[in-house]
């Protein structure tokens, strides 16, 4: 029994240890839209043309998504790939709308865009901490978005936000990519539930 008892704290001892220190790596998140194809636009109406500009980034603090912290000391950081989360957005944004119906154009092509879409992250963040046994994982997206039709010249303005938390077990990085990407397709989600196609023209739904 006491040699069951010693190698079971052994067993629990190494889960422990096991990740739980952190040396300063720099980790660049896989960031991409999780789009499942519902909520399409309708497939009577004609597919609505937009071009996907610059996306800014807007946040207070531009350097890095985020850090985890280990049980037993130390931090892992977390950043965009190339360390641009602005050229990242876009690029999940494109394939979001792609998915959803719209034809996505790029700006300045030959076909002519009905709505042009720009904005500005404010929000991009992802934290984890070491805990005994799992990990907390949280995150936050804020994107503004302006959404200018070229037939008129009006705008439509909205801010996307997003937030959501998990707790693991068995803690991986792809779980924060996991979340970080659930959390930001939700928030794209609210682009077209929030608004409709009148004419080739994008309008804020009235509540």
């Amino acid at each position: 029994m006491k040699q069951l008892r010693a190698l079971l704290m052994c067993v629990v001892s190494l889960m422990a240890f096991s990740g739980c220190a952190g040396t300063g790596e720099v980790i660049p998140l896989q960031i991409h839209s999780l789009s499942t194809g519902s909520g399409s636009v309708s497939k009577s109406a004609a597919p609505l043309r937009v071009a996907v500009g610059p996306i800014e980034d807007g946040r207070t603090h531009k350097t890095g998504l985020g850090v985890r912290t280990h049980l037993w000391g130390g931090v892992t950081y977390y950043d965009a790939p190339g360390g641009n989360p602005s050229e990242v957005v876009a690029k999940a944004l494109t394939e979001y709308l792609s998915a959803k119906g719209w034809q996505v154009t790029k700006p300045g092509s030959s076909d002519a865009a009905d709505v042009v879409l720009t904005g500005k992250i404010l929000d991009l963040s992802v934290h984890a901490k070491s805990r005994v046994f799992f990990t907390e994982i949280s995150t936050k997206t804020r994107l503004a978005v302006q959404a200018k039709n070229v037939a008129d010249g009006s705008t439509v303005l909205m801010t996307l936000n997003g937030s959501g938390s998990d707790d693991e077990f068995w803690f991986d990085t792809e779980d924060v990519e996991a979340l970080v990407n659930d959390v930001l397709t939700d928030s794209f989600g609210k682009l077209i539930q929030d608004t409709t196609v009148e004419n080739r023209l994008l309008r804020l739904k009235a509540h």
